[in-house]
């Protein structure tokens, strides 16, 4: 999990959607942002995942995988998609580990 500090904020999240730049794969969409510190948030929605479990554990399998880029700098939000929840975490992994070494 991520520090207080290294998440966002509501008005982060505002400011985020309208300024930032936004890359689509088909396992999650992500709103990047360029700054001199590291800031992320995951975000599930309920016509993603019904129910608050799966939800969750999307969540924590996200930050767990964002966790081990904190010297990046940006600031990222992860939308997660439905087709992420059928691949196996080891895609999961890859694909957002491909992301993130490439918005160095």
């Amino acid at each position: 999990m991520l520090t207080k500090k290294q998440r966002l904020t509501t008005k982060e999240f505002k400011t985020l959607f309208e300024a930032g730049k936004k890359v689509h794969t088909p396992l999650y969409s992500v709103v990047y942002v360029p700054s001199s510190t590291f800031h992320a948030s995951v975000v599930v929605s309920k016509k993603v995942a019904r129910r608050a479990v799966d939800r969750n554990a999307m969540r924590r399998r996200v930050y767990s995988i964002v966790q081990n880029y904190t010297q990046n700098k940006g600031t990222f939000i992860f939308l997660m998609k439905k087709k992420a929840f059928e691949v196996e975490y080891a895609v999961l992994k890859e694909g957002i580990q491909t992301f993130l070494n490439k918005s160095i």
